[in-house]
């Protein structure tokens, strides 16, 4: 299984864009902070994760501002063929 719900502060929102088959892509950072408990210690995690919105999820996407607390649900898959960067594909944004 390869799904992933993530919550975080957008702290990027790239301009909407069009694929060459006419379909609106949208890209955005999301920084997430937060406390997880780790073999039984309190840890504390950050990352920056790059995501990707198509279709009518593009469009709310890149209507939201830099700093907006989101949650965001997809699935991880390589940037492209040749890359080994992850990016997550969305199926879902949700405001907080």
């Amino acid at each position: 299984m390869n799904r992933l719900v993530i919550g975080g502060a957008l702290i990027q929102v790239d301009p909407l864009r069009y694929s060459p088959a006419g379909v609106p892509i949208a890209e955005a950072v999301v920084l997430h902070r937060s406390s997880q408990i780790v073999a039984t210690q309190v840890r504390q995690v950050e990352c920056e994760l790059t995501v990707q919105a198509s279709g009518a999820l593009a469009s709310q996407l890149a209507q939201l501002n830099a700093g907006t607390q989101v949650k965001l649900e997809g699935a991880l898959n390589r940037r492209s063929v040749k890359s080994r960067q992850l990016i997550l594909i969305l199926n879902r944004i949700e405001k907080e």
